[in-house]
C-alpha cells in the first residue's frame, strides 16, 4: 500500500519552525529532521538508517559544542581553527540527511520536478526543514480539500456572471 503525506506527516507552523531554527542555532533543524525521519521510518519502507541519524546528531552536537566553546574562548583562536575539520564533516552529514529526507518526501508525495508539492533542491538547500514543512502543509491542505470535495461537504460557490 502506498502511503501518502496525510498518513505520515502532520501540519506544523512554518513560522514556529523558522523561529526555533534561528533561536536554537540550528538544533531545531536537527530535531525536525529526526522527527521527519522517524515518521518516514515508522510508516514507510523508505527508511533512513538509524545509524546514520545517530552519527549525524553526534557530529552536529560536537560541532555546535566546539563552536560555542570557541566563541566563548575567543582569546584562544586555535580552538576554532582546530575544530574546522569536525565542522566540515558535520556539515557534509547534515546536508546528506537533508537530501535524504527531501528525496523521501518527494517520493511519498509522488512529486516530480515542476509539481506543486515538489521540493526544489535549491530552495531546500537554503530553507531546509522550513521549506519542507511548508510543502508538507500544502500537501496536507490539498488532501483535506480533496477529501471534502469527494465527501460532498465542500460548499460550492456560485459562478460569477
Amino acid at each position: 500500500m502506498k502511503e501518502g503525506l496525510t498518513d505520515i506527516f502532520e501540519v506544523d507552523s512554518v513560522a514556529k519552525t523558522l523561529a526555533l531554527c534561528v533561536l536554537t542555532i540550528g538544533a531545531y533543524l536537527i530535531y525536525k529532521l529526526y522527527q521527519f525521519s522517524n515518521s518516514i521510518n515508522q510508516k514507510t519502507e523508505h527508511n533512513i538508517s538509524n545509524v546514520f541519524i545517530v552519527i549525524t546528531i553526534f557530529l552536529f552536537t560536537i560541532s555546535l559544542g566546539s563552536l560555542i566553546y570557541g566563541l566563548v574562548n575567543q582569546d584562544e583562536p586555535n580552538i576554532l581553527r582546530s575544530s574546522i575539520g569536525i565542522h566540515i564533516v558535520s556539515s557534509i552529514f547534515d546536508v546528506t540527511w537533508i537530501i535524504m529526507v527531501r528525496n523521501r518526501i518527494n517520493l511519498i508525495a509522488g512529486s516530480n520536478r515542476g509539481d506543486k508539492l515538489w521540493l526544489n533542491p535549491f530552495i531546500t538547500s537554503i530553507f531546509h526543514v522550513i521549506y519542507m514543512q511548508h510543502k508538507i502543509n500544502q500537501g496536507l491542505a490539498t488532501s483535506q480539500y480533496n477529501k471534502q470535495i469527494m465527501a460532498g461537504t465542500h460548499k460550492q460557490r456560485a459562478p460569477h456572471i
